[in-house]
């Protein structure tokens, strides 16, 4: 029987998605993982999970090595930074796959990255802040400037990513970063305003296909946390030519020839910039969205490029979808959840998925980690979508205990 080997995965979103999409094609699916709570019977989608305690080169290629003397290995992949560049180097290695390593390895580092398209027009003002240099001198630098955005070269998902808006601001964060990690360097920003979009990329023999151009609603506080997805067949048409050559431009530099990756592009004041790159498939629900948008598995089609397969993007339809999010704006210990019967009958749902669990303690959102859920709904303008979307969300009550009353 073939395999697909998944390198670390999370319960949901589009790692679930990619485990799935694995699955239907008919492969047994292989997770090497370094979370212990993976093992035994609690990941019934994974036909077996191989537990390292470090993901590192050496341990996962002696895993693979055991896992071949048994089954024919179809391909490895990951849909989590940092291991997706190395699940396509051991791709090629065990599979003879033509993955473009360097540049999926360039895209994984923000401060690698910034530096290597530092002259496109799509790259903003950016410095890097290394920890060896006194933090005085990057105030000198700063000059006062803000806001900026700070962010840490691995970042994922808005963690270690903060909106800055003054020098006291900026000194005590990294102060207190550097507590944590004093050898870490940091990527600080000009901040840029307007509106965002992810754009769904995959390469096939260096031929680009963009799959879905999705507009987000971000709520900025101190970080930076996505709470709407739109997607929609119908886009100003500036837009897309503005998007796709953006994207072209970008993706020829990084000489991206078999690859996926996904690209967070702002307009300023009518100019594109790129605000980050990564290279995988957005979090969250993703794929989802561009299944009930256009009816293919995104996913899918991954897992073709990672075989050497070419992906196809083929509409099946088209329909403007639109996700909302679920926050919460305390701190407390989930006691219940009502209305999700009332959200499921609301006019247009399409999809809805409930993360936490009673007695799980949450939290606002200082990363997509701290998100619960999301309603996505179909509309016949991306208007339409968007407004029954909130109004299904509108009925989701999480009634939280404050822990202070707890601990009394």
């Amino acid at each position: 029987m073939a395999s697909i080997v998944f390198i670390e995965t999370y319960r949901n979103g589009s790692c679930m998605e990619g485990i799935l999409a694995a699955k239907k094609l008919g492969y047994d699916i292989h997770l090497i993982t370094a979370k212990k709570r993976y093992l035994g019977s609690g990941f019934p989608e994974v036909n077996q999970v191989h537990f390292v305690s470090i993901l590192g080169e050496k341990t996962i290629n002696e895993k693979l090595n055991e896992i071949k003397k048994e089954m024919n290995i179809a391909s490895i992949i990951s849909f989590i930074d940092p291991f997706v560049s190395l699940a396509a180097k051991l791709n090629r290695i065990h599979c003879g796959t033509n993955l473009s390593v360097d540049a999926l390895r360039i895209m994984e580092d923000k401060i690698i990255s910034r530096d290597f398209l530092r002259h496109l027009p799509y790259t903003p003002s950016y410095q890097i802040h290394n920890h060896a240099i006194p933090l005085k001198n990057l105030l000198a630098q700063l000059n006062g400037n803000y806001p900026v955005v700070l962010k840490k070269p691995s970042s994922q998902g808005s963690r270690d990513v903060y909106l800055i808006r003054s020098e006291t601001q900026l000194k005590n964060r990294l102060l207190f970063l550097k507590s944590k990690n004093p050898k870490g360097d940091w990527l600080i920003e000009e901040y840029l305003d307007g509106p965002q979009y992810i754009v769904e990329t995959i390469v096939h023999n260096r031929e680009i296909h963009i799959a879905a151009i999705i507009e987000q609603e971000i709520t900025k506080q101190l970080k930076f946390i996505v709470t709407g997805y739109s997607l929609s067949p119908v886009m100003d048409r500036t837009i897309i030519e503005g998007i796709s050559e953006a994207t072209d431009t970008i993706l020829k530099e990084l000489d991206l020839e078999n690859g996926n990756c996904h690209l967070e592009i702002r307009c300023v004041n009518g100019k594109w910039k790129l605000i980050e790159l990564n290279p995988r498939i957005s979090g969250g629900a993703i794929n989802t969205l561009i299944k009930h948008a256009y009816g293919f598995n995104y996913a899918e089609q991954i897992l073709n490029l990672y075989m050497g397969k070419k992906p196809v993007l083929e509409r099946k339809h088209e329909q403007s979808v639109f996700a909302h999010f679920f926050t919460v704006n305390c701190v407390g210990r989930l006691l219940n959840i009502t209305g999700l019967q009332e959200a499921r009958k609301s006019r247009e749902i399409v999809d809805m998925y409930i993360k936490p669990k009673k007695g799980q303690i949450l939290s606002p959102p200082l990363s997509m980690g701290h998100r619960y859920g999301y309603v996505i709904a179909k509309g016949a303008t991306k208007e339409d979508a968007r407004l029954n979307a909130l109004l299904a969300s509108s009925k989701v009550v999480f009634e939280l205990a404050p822990l202070e009353r707890e601990a009394r």
